[in-house]
């Protein structure tokens, strides 16, 4: 993770919107009502962004940056988030869970708390027993021997007596009765009976739950087939192959293939990149011969999704809030003009076709130097955003609108032509 201060003191240039009543009004930026006091005083959006970092709200910052910043940069933006991901997962991948093991495991598994040991036997307190039995036997002995003998015969008829009433009572001769009562004691107090009622009926709801468990998931495994990796990752690379295409040449071609490929994956974060770039081209019909205007916000609002899918996927190395500090990061490299995609149409090598390779043990790289920007005014489509030798192409012009080819400047460099892999220059 970079230096939470690096992002201080740089100008975002790359923006459509400099106000955020502008924002509100022409994007359907909503203010959420738990972070209304943070906007008290204040109408620059730039300003906004910064002030939302400073408290470590950086979801609230991305969120707001994607509904200000210049489209084609806000999906370069997204396009490198998401291979931050990609990067993270090559560290520590995600766990697929087999459906089949959703309430497998039908055992409750009783907590320390409520678990009650039956009481154990105390030696001592048995000797004891044992000699307290001893003395008071030892007691009635001496008494008998006490008693005059006829006062002692008297005593033991009434006793016999006694006995033979309580036996045709009871049907049972009471020192009987006692030595039923101390093997009872005898036992174990705490023996349980296999053949119980309630173990039977546990028996039949268990049995009950794992058909319905199998059948729920038979159910949803014939709805939804399994997911093959390796059918997986060919989605994402072409999602990520449309979205940088788009970037490089953001024309009504490569905007309906973003469409078609994005609509084969939406529920991916490269998926819905795709779709987000779709729609930030700004014409629902690319290749019809009509615009279509796309909704005010929707393209902004994919790109917060594209964001909230990535920091909450499994796996990776990082958790959500720092994945959105660091897709915080991203973006202001990109909306600056350090970070774009001079290089890598340079190279004619697509970034997330070669990513680097991470080890378990490998220390985190440092940022790339921040390379100067160009001037440009905030919002503008005219101005180009330098990091080396070669002019970058400029940003697509607003919503509703289709790109052209560019003519070079007296002495510049010659137009731009859309590239595609596997052309030579």
């Amino acid at each position: 993770m970079a230096d939470k201060l690096d992002w201080m003191n740089k100008h975002l240039v790359l923006l459509r919107y400099i106000n955020l009543m502008d924002v509100a009004e022409k994007e359907g930026y909503k203010i959420r009502p738990d972070l209304a006091e943070l906007f008290v005083g204040m109408n620059s959006a730039e300003e906004m962004v910064y002030k939302f970092a400073g408290v470590e709200r950086y979801k609230c910052a991305c969120e707001l940056m994607a509904y200000i910043a210049h489209r084609r940069a806000a999906v370069w933006w997204g396009y490198r988030c998401v291979l931050s991901l990609l990067e993270e997962l090559r560290i520590n991948p995600a766990e697929e869970r087999d459906i089949a093991d959703i309430g497998a495991n039908l055992e409750v598994e009783v907590p320390d708390f409520a678990k009650v040991e039956p009481p154990k036997t105390d030696p001592e307190f048995l000797i004891k027993m044992q000699k307290d039995l001893d003395d008071l036997q030892r007691g009635v002995q001496e008494a008998r021997t006490a008693v005059h003998p006829e006062m002692l015969k008297l005593v033991e008829d009434a006793l016999g007596v006694f006995y033979d009433e309580f036996t045709k009572f009871h049907g049972i001769h009471p020192l009987k009765l006692m030595e039923k009562l101390a093997d009872k004691i005898a036992q174990d107090p705490y023996a349980i009976d296999p053949n119980s009622p309630i173990f039977q009926e546990a028996a039949k709801l268990k049995a009950q739950l794992a058909a319905v468990q199998k059948e729920t998931v038979d159910t949803i495994k014939s709805v939804i087939p399994p997911k093959v990796p390796a059918h997986q990752k060919k989605l994402r690379d072409n999602a990520l192959t449309a979205v940088y295409r788009w970037v490089a040449a953001p024309d009504g071609e490569n905007a309906q293939k973003c469409l078609d490929v994005g609509n084969e994956c939406p529920d991916t974060p490269a998926g819905l990149l795709s779709l987000a770039a779709f729609w930030a081209f700004g014409d629902l019909l690319p290749l019809g011969e009509q615009t279509v205007p796309t909704p005010p916000g929707l393209a902004a609002n994919g790109l917060c999704q594209v964001l909230l899918l990535a920091a909450l996927h499994q796996g990776g190395t990082r958790k959500l809030k720092e994945r959105y500090e660091e897709y915080f990061r991203l973006g202001v490299e990109v909306l600056t003009g350090a970070d774009n995609w001079e290089a890598s149409l340079a190279s004619k090598i697509m970034p997330h076709e070669e990513l680097p390779a991470v080890s378990r043990s490998a220390p985190p790289q440092p940022p790339p130097p921040e390379a100067p920007a160009s001037p440009a005014s905030p919002g503008s489509n005219a101005g180009d955003v330098r990091t080396g030798s070669a002019p970058v192409p400029p940003p697509p012009a607003d919503s509703g609108t289709r790109s052209s080819p560019q003519t070079p400047p007296p002495g510049g460099a010659p137009p731009y032509k859309r590239w595609k892999p596997g052309e030579e220059n």
